[in-house]
């Protein structure tokens, strides 16, 4: 598909040069993220991702622990979801394919 539109839009230049050094050191560029999330709205019909207030604070390495020892307790005692109930499960709460 021929590129044959530009857009231009305005932003504080201290994000754009953060945002920049982030694409670039992902191996791609700003522009071509702004295709890729223009693509995937398109394919979402809508924001491609769920916008939220909410502020995930980081995990310590006592909680990451824990939880990868509750995670090997779980597999241990057979507490798990195929592949086929986990898509069944993320139908259900979101409705996308």
């Amino acid at each position: 598909m021929a590129m044959d539109s530009t857009m231009q839009i305005r932003m504080n230049s201290d994000l754009k040069e953060q945002v920049e050094d982030l694409y670039r050191s992902l191996g791609t560029s700003f522009a071509e993220a702004v295709r890729i999330f223009a693509q995937q709205s398109l394919r979402d019909g809508g924001l491609p991702f769920v916008p939220t207030t909410k502020v995930h604070e980081p995990m310590t390495l006592e909680e990451l622990h824990a939880r990868l020892e509750q995670s090997e307790r779980d597999i241990a005692e057979g507490r798990v979801y195929s592949q086929t109930a986990v898509e069944a499960l993320m139908m259900e709460r979101y409705g996308r394919g």
